[in-house]
């Protein structure tokens, strides 16, 4: 029997910034270790250098690269941790130059297109540029620390400043390869400017490969990681979690730092991210780094609900846990609610390890809509900048429409999957019933052909506005790609903005059964097309002159059609539609998308007595036969940091198509439940919902 590999056990990382370095002459390693041993983690990334202000050259372990070595902390530590069961992996700053070390070394730096070097990192420092010889100076540091009993590396970056590098190694890297100058501006239609965002994932994933070569070449059961891409457009830092994976252990990303006003992050946020993990890693396991502060007050903690939310929906999708702050910070409420859900993370590891998504509806994040078209970059550590990275002209905005989307289905309790290009395959896409594309509008021809071939073998779609319309590099094409599968022809194309107007329905059908009015606000911006083989349901009307005025009449602009396609059926919204639902929550436009859900796919669960701030995921564990129903209570008080969650009570779930269960048993209120058989399945009442619970149901057969 193979010995599981440690680090595919479930894990609670801990991450405690160490102070400045005359105060790390002060720690003690054994209550250090003690500390985080008590707080439930059993992994942590320990940071081994003085990077406050970016790294100076400070270690605290010996290396050939440092400046001065004010203590071997590391040596010292170590011991401590290992014989508490800690694994301890060494965070590696790989991104963050102080810039009084980078006056020494300025052919590392990265150089923006007007020939001056970056500066202003975090508001002050230098980016290393992995194409320069600073590479071989972090890999010397990697060769240093894999003499010691580490358990691993993770890399945090490296990384390229939104527009960088024009330094003299990426020039001359550029020209070597393509015969060419780099692009000296941003422009998305020119052939050179896509070369160079091709170019900058490259070099990120050449520098991983060689660190984790440089690593293992050392100590072969080290691991490796890096601080990859969450749900957000991956070319400001060229992190692309695909081309990385190869050359790491674990995939994770900060989908768990929550910025400034809170109002204005998806609750569902370290869900999302998981989501998208667990589909890029190739089975390997995946992290959500949850900053335990409201950034950017990083020395201001999360209240403690926040902080269990965030660490519920972060497992309830199948990632593990990292947790951070700063050491000063460790005895706040926050902290201690992160070691609550730690310890119970732990104390039920045999129900949440080697688990698996249950869902059949796949939604799709399409990386290269969100490089080539219009996505909304959201502020992160790495892109501060946030949406002024956004310069391209487009009348749809892809982010927005893949969060509406999002939230549209958890909020109608319908479990899904996140699925990105290289999961159009044939072998992936037979487990769903239905895929969602919200404007993926840069699709491959490859894959165009495989969600043809999808539908036309029983598959069913639902799609909006510009979908499939541009190739995979952003270039408009003559007819959308799934033009045949939508049952249209394009017409004169985008049109808006419609911010008073109207779209009605035409046509009876049970998509649109239990609409609260016939008449509805239509989407800020729609797309003309002309039907072939659909049959319209609603329809634009004419454009509304001012307020207050007659209604005008309906155009000949279709809004919603349903068309047959092969042996499946297709969907599609003329319209940025699921744009609109993210700005505005229209009821009635998330009825449309549970009545076509309810139509294309089996229904696996519905809950009764729940409000639509409730989240739910399916997961199972093959080996063990088990299914866990994770619910994730979003109910707070109307405002956010949420303070505490509205209890629900006497929950009903009914699960659909699973007939073998008998036995069920919720971990939080560790309490058995009674199982009542259903005409299609089995169904149980939860006493008791405050922000999470997972209920394990046993014996399970995928097949039943």
């Amino acid at each position: 029997m193979v010995k599981k590999q440690w680090w595919s056990k479930p894990l609670t990382i801990a991450d405690f910034t160490l102070p400045s370095a005359e105060e790390v002459l002060k720690i003690n390693p054994s209550e250090l270790a003690e500390t985080k041993s008590k707080l439930g983690f059993n992994t942590e990334h320990l940071g081994c250098s003085d990077f406050w202000g970016g790294e100076k050259g400070i270690f605290y372990f010996k290396t050939r690269i440092a400046k001065s070595v004010p203590r071997d902390l590391l040596s010292e530590y170590l011991p401590e941790a290992h014989k508490r069961g800690i694994r301890v992996l060494i965070y590696y700053n790989v991104h963050w130059l102080n810039l009084e070390f980078g006056k020494k070394h300025p052919d590392w730096l990265q150089v923006d297109a007007r020939g001056k070097i970056i500066d202003d990192l975090y508001g002050s420092g230098n980016a290393p540029c992995v194409n320069s010889s600073w590479r071989e100076w972090s890999f010397q540091g990697i060769e240093d620390l894999a003499s010691y009993d580490i358990d691993g590396i993770f890399l945090d970056g490296p990384i390229f400043a939104p527009g960088a590098c024009y330094c003299e190694s990426c020039q001359e890297k550029f020209r070597r390869k393509h015969g060419l100058s780099l692009p000296q501006r941003e422009d998305w239609k020119d052939p050179a400017w896509k070369m160079f965002i091709e170019f900058r994932y490259n070099s990120i994933a050449e520098y991983l490969k060689d660190a984790e070569k440089t690593l293992k070449k050392v100590k072969r059961d080290a691991i490796i990681y890096m601080n990859s891409t969450g749900l957000w457009p991956a070319w400001p830092a060229a992190r692309d979690n695909r081309r990385l994976m190869p050359y790491q252990d674990i995939l994770g990303a900060e989908g768990g730092f929550l910025y400034y006003d809170l109002r204005s992050e998806p609750l569902w946020k370290p869900g999302m991210t998981a989501k998208l993990l667990e589909t890029q890693s190739n089975g390997k396991p995946t992290v959500v780094f949850i900053a335990g502060a409201n950034k950017g007050w990083d020395e201001y903690l999360l209240t403690p609900v926040e902080t269990k939310l965030l660490y519920a929906d972060t497992v309830a999708n199948g990632a593990n846990p990292w947790y951070g702050v700063s050491l000063s910070s460790i005895e706040r409420p926050g902290a201690l609610a992160a070691g609550e859900m730690n310890r119970f993370i732990l104390s039920n590891a045999e129900y949440l390890e080697d688990t698996m998504p249950v869902a059949k509806v796949g939604l799709f994040w399409s990386t290269r809509t969100a490089d080539f078209y219009r996505a909304t970059i959201p502020v992160t550590d790495f892109t501060p900048q946030g949406e002024k990275l956004e310069k391209r002209s487009a009348a749809g905005n892809f982010h927005a429409s893949f969060l509406g989307c999002y939230e549209l289905l958890v909020r109608s309790h319908i479990p899904f999957n996140i699925i990105d290009e290289e999961s159009l395959r044939p072998e992936v896409l037979r487990n769903y019933d239905l895929i969602i594309a919200p404007n993926c509008a840069c699709i491959s021809k490859n894959n165009v052909e495989t969600i043809k071939d999808y539908v036309r073998n029983g598959g069913n779609l639902i799609a909006s506005f510009e979908t499939s319309r541009y190739d995979e590099y952003g270039v408009l094409l003559r007819e959308p790609g799934l033009a045949e599968v939508f049952g249209v022809k394009t017409g004169k194309g985008v049109f808006g903005p419609m911010k008073l107007d109207y779209m009605s329905v035409v046509s009876d059908h049970p998509v649109i059964d239990g609409l609260s009015a016939r008449l509805l606000p239509c989407p800020t911006y729609g797309m003309e097309v002309i039907p072939t083989t659909s049959r319209v349901i609603m329809m634009y009307h004419e454009k509304m002159p001012t307020r207050y005025v007659k209604l005008p009449p309906l155009s000949e602009k279709p809004a919603i059609l349903m068309n047959s396609y092969g042996e499946g059926s297709c969907l599609y919204i003329a319209g940025n539609f699921f744009e609109h639902y993210n700005s505005y929550h229209n009821p009635d436009y998330r009825m449309i998308i549970v009545n076509s859900v309810r139509l294309m796919a089996r229904t696996l669960v519905t809950l009764d007595n729940c409000p639509q701030s409730v989240e739910i995921t399916l997961r199972h564990q093959p080996d063990k036969r088990r299914i866990l129903v994770h619910l994730v209570n979003f109910t707070g008080e109307m405002a956010r940091p949420i303070e505490s969650v509205v209890p629900i009570r006497d929950l009903t779930i009914s699960l659909h198509g699973f007939k073998a269960l008998r036995h069920a048993k919720a971990l939080w209120l560790n309490m058995e439940l009674n199982l009542e058989e259903t005409g299609d399945g089995v169904a149980f009442k939860l006493p008791l919902l405050k922000e999470y619970e997972v209920i394990v149901l046993e014996p399970y057969s995928p097949a039943s």
